[in-house]
């Protein structure tokens, strides 16, 4: 009896092989192609958090090569380190994926990289976890423009002290964290001795620098990161200042009304203090800087003469640029 002839030769394989082999590495060629053409930041870790691999993408956004990335762990990227990466983690343990997760991330050149993740764990066919995938978008141009406009929102234009609607905000802030804490709160209320009149006579222009001068005067003399300061129209400024009392408000003021006059000759102020003691509102805290303010600018002899002979001086002299805009 003839033996069967054989399916294949020795070493041949069935064409269906051939074409699925073949259409496998097209496959895997098309989706390297996808990726590499990604400017998305694509980052593959393992179970320990070690990085396997690293996308063209990732390494145009933070400036580091392949060879240099694959191995290490994946929070030495990020903007807050291991308290990002345990809070990434406790999120794909309890989800088993993110989408939209925005955070930042930070290149060895210290550039602030901000993005949007979507990430996912990554199982074998059998269901063993092996590792995570992140897909990262870079969204800092947009980060930085809603920055911009939440600062414009605050922001007197002039002076680039913080606005009106922005002190009410605060104030009643403030005021309500005082009481609750029972801790002190002052503010202190700045008005410019005959401004109306050096507007007047003078013009808008030099009415604006000294505005800018006056608000330049202001934020050198307080604790840029408790205290803040701002313009609440025309030439009336005020000063927030948590935890303080009203001896340590009256030195602020007193330090803001020599270094305007240090500026400008013309720059004379009036002041007034007001100051709540773990008790009280904001309504409160502002009638009384606003009454005190008043009675000191009853009390002084600023004639126009002066003002405007101050102002003029001041004009005629080389002066150096106005600081530009910044909220304080």
């Amino acid at each position: 009896m003839a033996e069967p002839t054989p399916l294949l030769r020795p070493g041949a394989l069935p064409r269906p092989v051939v074409r699925l082999s073949t259409d496998f590495l097209r496959a895997q060629e098309y989706l390297e192609a996808i990726i590499a053409s990604s400017s998305d930041a694509i980052i593959a870790s393992d179970v320990e958090d070690r990085i396997v691999y690293f996308s063209p993408g990732a390494q145009a956004m933070l400036g580091v090569g392949d060879a240099e990335a694959v191995g290490r762990p994946t929070h030495v990227y990020f903007a807050q380190g291991r308290d990002d990466a345990r809070r990434i983690a406790s999120l794909l343990r309890r989800d088993g994926r993110l989408r939209d997760h925005e955070m930042a991330l930070r290149a060895p050149d210290g550039r602030i990289i901000h993005i949007s993740m979507s990430a996912s764990l990554l199982r074998d066919r059998c269901g063993r976890l092996i590792g995570s995938l992140g897909i990262s978008k870079d969204i800092t141009r947009r980060v930085e423009l809603e920055a911009r406009l939440r600062a414009l929102a605050v922001t007197d234009d002039l002076t680039g002290l913080h606005n009106q609607r922005c002190f009410h905000d605060r104030l009643a802030r403030e005021a309500s964290r005082a009481r609750r804490l029972r801790q002190r709160l002052s503010l202190v209320l700045m008005d410019l001795d005959g401004f109306k009149e050096i507007n007047d006579r003078l013009g808008h222009a030099a009415g604006d620098d000294m505005l800018r001068l006056f608000a330049s005067a202001i934020a050198d003399n307080i604790r840029r990161e408790l205290d803040s300061a701002y313009r609440c129209g025309g030439d009336e400024f005020v000063i927030i200042l948590p935890g303080s009392g009203a001896r340590r408000a009256a030195e602020v003021a007193e330090r803001v009304a020599a270094a305007a006059r240090g500026r400008c000759e013309a720059l004379r102020c009036s002041w007034g203090v007001g100051t709540l003691d773990g008790a009280g509102g904001a309504a409160e805290l502002l009638r009384s800087a606003d009454r005190r303010m008043f009675a000191m600018k009853s009390r002084r002899k600023v004639t126009l003469r002066d003002s405007t002979s101050a102002a003029l001086r001041w004009l005629r002299q080389p002066r150096p640029s106005l600081p530009s805009a910044h909220a304080v």
